[in-house]
């Protein structure tokens, strides 16, 4: 998404005020932006904790001692 463009008020309490309120959504994005990558990086980690289970599960599945009848019964949970 493009920058918007906001014209510079004529006033020096206008822009100071502008320059104040600009500050603080460049700072609110920059919080945003680390919180968001912060939970973006968990829920990868949660994702890759859940495909090794999976493929554990799996593994034990298949080294069982009647194999075949355990794996027509593995179903696919979603």
């Amino acid at each position: 998404m493009a920058p918007k463009h906001h014209p510079t008020p004529l006033s020096g309490g206008d822009r100071k005020a502008l320059a104040k309120e600009l500050g603080r959504a460049r700072a609110m994005t920059k919080i945003l932006a680390s919180q968001s990558a912060e939970a973006r990086a968990k829920g990868e980690a949660l994702i890759r904790t859940a495909d090794k289970l999976l493929c554990e599960s799996w593994n034990e599945r298949m080294r069982a001692p009647n194999r075949r009848r355990i794996a027509s019964t593995f179903f696919v949970i979603e």
